[in-house]
């Protein structure tokens, strides 16, 4: 057998592990992130083995099974006796409340906690992880965290850094120039229409979120002094009717795929109730191949939101998207990857003159 051959029979066996093994990268990956080893090489590099047991706190033996992993998976490199971080994790040795350092919290725990649940998850077809690892009483993650130093630490951390990380890029694709004023479902704590109305000067945007995070993005606005120009009013998007006014735009930002089919149909549906026609739409969502075959970001997300997160949602296809666009009464304008990024994509539309239809 050459050698060529010998590797194609070897190669699916060395995938498979890979992915068998995924869980200890991780836990050293995590474990060294919390005790600062990143850090700790970035300041002092070269330090032989002892000489981190003892910056890190830890007896010789651990340090070296630690040491151990770190090497093995590339995220320390071993000259001689010293130590010294790789490429890879230099970027989690500073801006620890940032992307992509503030995510690995977040998987620890939240996501690997919960994902151990994954099966019964889509067995019941709620999310068990949450109610299994958190004795969650609600059913969903957002709710859920709150009151919970260190869950709630993670969770919006996370969020925070890459809602700022994905606002600086889909911000420079969104074409708002013919607007005038956006109705900003689920829009958090208005970083994206802080970013937005920077951009757009003849632009103000009415964010409807949950009261509490209403309060913390007037808070937000006001301090950024564009309180003029940004309000975000309290209320539930999924059970409150959506506010009247004069909106010509109305913007869906990493909130439709968090949940069900139906509950999405009935957003779009109110969405339309609000505008008149010829008024735009942009859904911001992560992609899913129409033909249902990746990307792979895509696959992770569906797990996170139906076994974690809401326990019903999932990343939908543009198709889908434009499908309930339609039955709500939005003609379907286009598909932009956001920022020639091809695993979030902006799905927009305009609103017609059509009555909107109704579920049977």
């Amino acid at each position: 057998m050459s050698q060529e051959q010998a590797a194609a029979t070897t190669a699916p066996h060395v995938q498979l592990r890979e992915i068998c093994i995924a869980h200890y990268r991780f836990q050293y990956l995590s474990t060294a992130f919390e005790f600062g080893l990143f850090a700790l090489l970035s300041q002092r590099p070269g330090l032989a083995r002892t000489e981190i047991a003892a910056g890190l706190g830890l007896a010789e033996q651990p340090a070296r099974i630690l040491l151990l992993g770190c090497t093995a998976f590339g995220m320390v490199r071993k000259d001689g006796d010293r130590y010294y971080n790789t490429e890879l994790t230099q970027s989690l040795a500073h801006n620890l409340d940032q992307f992509p350092a503030v995510f690995i919290p977040f998987y620890q725990h939240i996501t690997y906690r919960a994902m151990g649940w994954f099966g019964e998850s889509l067995k019941a077809n709620t999310n068990v992880g949450l109610k299994k690892e958190f004795g969650a009483a609600s059913t969903n993650l957002y709710s859920r965290v709150a009151g919970d130093p260190v869950l709630e630490g993670a969770f919006h951390n996370a969020m925070g850094a890459l809602s700022a990380h994905l606002s600086d890029e889909f911000v420079q694709t969104l074409d708002l120039s013919r607007y005038r004023h956006v109705l900003d479902i689920g829009g958090g704590t208005a970083v994206n229409a802080m970013n937005l109305v920077r951009r757009w000067p003849q632009l103000q945007i009415t964010i409807l979120d949950l009261p509490s995070v209403a309060k913390e993005a007037n808070e937000r606005v006001s301090a950024a002094g564009l309180g003029d120009r940004i309000r975000a009013l309290g209320a539930d998007a999924l059970a409150d009717a959506f506010p009247s006014g004069s909106f010509d735009c109305v913007l869906f930002a990493h909130f439709l795929e968090i949940w069900s089919t139906d509950r999405i149909r009935a957003v779009l549906r109110k969405a339309a109730e609000v505008v008149d026609a010829g008024a735009g739409i942009f859904i911001v969502t992560p992609f899913q191949d129409d033909d249902e075959t990746g990307p792979q970001n895509a696959a992770e997300l569906s797990a996170y939101f139906h076994a974690v997160a809401s326990g019903e949602g999932m990343v939908y296809t543009p198709r889908e998207f434009e499908a309930w666009m339609a039955e709500a009464g939005f003609e379907s304008s286009g598909r932009t990857f956001v920022n020639n990024l091809v695993d979030h994509i902006v799905i927009s539309g305009v609103r017609t003159d059509h009555a909107v239809q109704k579920d049977e």
